[in-house]
């Protein structure tokens, strides 16, 4: 997780931070594993995954063949033949049954998906989703206290009871994740150990502020990591895999016309009601000057009525010229 996505290191509290902690909804694991397991996740995931040690974890997504980012997941190697995905954008079936196609003659095995409880620690800048807690020392003493371990250090994990933990960055100054593969629910140690417990929407507001994006969630069909601040979870030198011809050209030519941009917007422009089909995403459209300028991604509520949002937007458009959603809610890039 990047300087646009998710910072790779938690970052030590100050007297102006505090610890949130909550539950990631949606979460599910898929294990690969089997003596091909190595060569056939590196050639299917876009970060070198075959390069982490016993113990060691990585951010990856699985690109198309357009180069376009449609899901990512955290790598945990396990053992020399055995590694865990955890997933939280609700494409985890998805991947397991592209996993399955692309075995041919490979010795693997895909397992899952299977729901698991995921809690984050966070630390918050002041105002920002913990109004209600007191200064802590750092979300790494809080980690501590509630697993009497020390805190996992960068891609790396720490085994728990039931799960293990890593470091994950879904504020700007950064925290840990923890992933329970049995029924535990953590959340209760991290509010005894000095946490203050945060929503849903306070996790993703943080998180949108941030600017700390997720495949599908940011990018999908259409939009190139390097668009959607995803860059940190893909390799250039690893060799081939799903979209590297694409990556290569990119890195050799760094020809973008589009960027990840934090936007403000005067309401809600999810409409209720959308019917399924090709035409349900509409809604993500940003327009100026009677053209398609951007699309929208992560839109959670903010304050007096405003929502924020993450989004994928040409760098041409000029500040102060008129932006709006398919849906008719103004926008400006903040």
């Amino acid at each position: 997780m990047s300087t646009t996505s998710r910072p790779a290191v938690a970052a030590v509290g100050t007297a102006a931070a505090r610890a949130v902690a909550g539950t990631i909804a949606g979460a599910a694991t898929l294990t690969v594993s089997g003596p091909d397991a190595s060569g056939f996740l590196q050639g299917q995931l876009a970060n070198d995954v075959a390069g982490l040690p016993f113990g060691g974890v990585r951010r990856s997504l699985y690109l198309n063949h357009k180069g376009h980012a449609l899901a990512e997941a955290m790598v945990v190697r396990l053992a020399r033949d055995e590694y865990v995905l955890v997933e939280e954008g609700g494409t985890c079936a998805w991947m397991k049954a592209e996993f399955e196609r692309h075995v041919i003659f490979d010795d693997v095995r895909v397992v899952g998906p299977t729901p698991v409880r995921l809690v984050t620690l966070q630390a918050a800048q002041a105002g920002e989703a913990a109004a209600a807690a007191s200064p802590v020392e750092g979300v790494g003493a809080v980690f501590g206290r509630a697993f009497g371990v020390a805190a996992p250090e960068t891609e790396r994990v720490v085994t728990l009871a039931g799960g293990f933990a890593y470091p994950s960055g879904r504020s700007a100054l950064g925290g840990y994740d923890i992933v329970s593969l049995t029924d535990q629910d953590d959340l209760p140690a991290l509010v005894g150990a000095g946490a203050a417990l945060a929503t849903p929407s306070a996790l993703t507001l943080m998180r949108v502020r941030a600017r700390a994006s997720l495949a599908p969630q940011d990018a999908g069909e259409g939009v190139l990591p390097q668009e959607a601040g995803l860059e940190s979870a893909l390799s250039y030198r690893k060799g081939c895999y799903l979209g590297q011809e694409i990556m290569a050209r990119i890195e050799a030519r760094g020809n973008l016309r589009r960027a990840l941009a934090r936007v403000r917007l005067a309401g809600d422009p999810r409409p209720h009601g959308e019917p399924p089909g090709p035409d349900g995403e509409a809604w993500r459209e940003l327009r100026a000057a009677g053209r398609a300028v951007g699309r929208l991604g992560t839109v959670v509520e903010a304050e007096a009525g405003d929502f924020e949002a993450l989004a994928v937007m040409r760098s041409d458009v000029p500040d102060g010229v008129p932006v709006t959603t398919a849906t008719g809610i103004a926008a400006r890039r903040l």
